[in-house]
């Protein structure tokens, strides 16, 4: 069990040391399950979602990040047996509703996830309306600020990852 703090620069951080130390301890077949908050999109309250695909704010299944300073793009994808085998299980806890969705990974808590209420706000209430539809649309349930870098560093080292 380990915790890191919010976005992608600290779960970058932590994954980075924590497969480092995986891969020192000649550790194999690992998988990685990230549990962490979000803002559900059109479920009920209180739902938890299995990600079967992490999406960016455009809804594209993609992680980009400047590497020196070359823009590099990244897949996201993953197991999509392991978020089948964590659903079968979420059957055996009835009281916690459980679902299977895309997740959207953004790179901000207020303008990114189309909050009205931070100290900038630079689009209206029905422009907000418009991107979460679409969003709920591609297949979106949640939205938070670590998956695609979660998955795609998974996904690049091997790892078997849910997040």
């Amino acid at each position: 069990s380990q915790q890191h703090g919010m976005g992608i620069p600290s779960i970058s951080i932590m994954l980075h040391e924590l497969i480092k130390l995986l891969h020192h301890a000649k550790c194999r077949d690992v998988t990685i399950i990230r549990i962490g908050t979000s803002g559900g999109l059109g479920i009920e309250a209180g739902s938890v979602v299995i990600t079967d695909r992490v999406v960016d704010s455009s809804f594209k299944p993609r992680f980009e990040q400047v590497v020196l300073d070359d823009v590099v793009v990244r897949s996201t994808e993953l197991d999509q047996a392991l978020a089948e085998e964590l659903l079968a299980c979420s059957k055996e806890i009835p009281d916690i509703p459980m679902l299977v969705g895309h997740t959207m990974c953004t790179y901000d808590f207020y303008e990114g996830q189309g909050r009205l209420d931070g100290a900038l706000c630079s689009f209206s209430r029905e422009k907000k309306l418009e991107y979460l539809r679409r969003a709920y649309d591609a297949g979106v349930r949640n939205i938070e600020m670590e998956s695609t870098a979660f998955a795609a560093l998974c996904g690049l080292c091997g790892l078997r990852g849910e997040s």
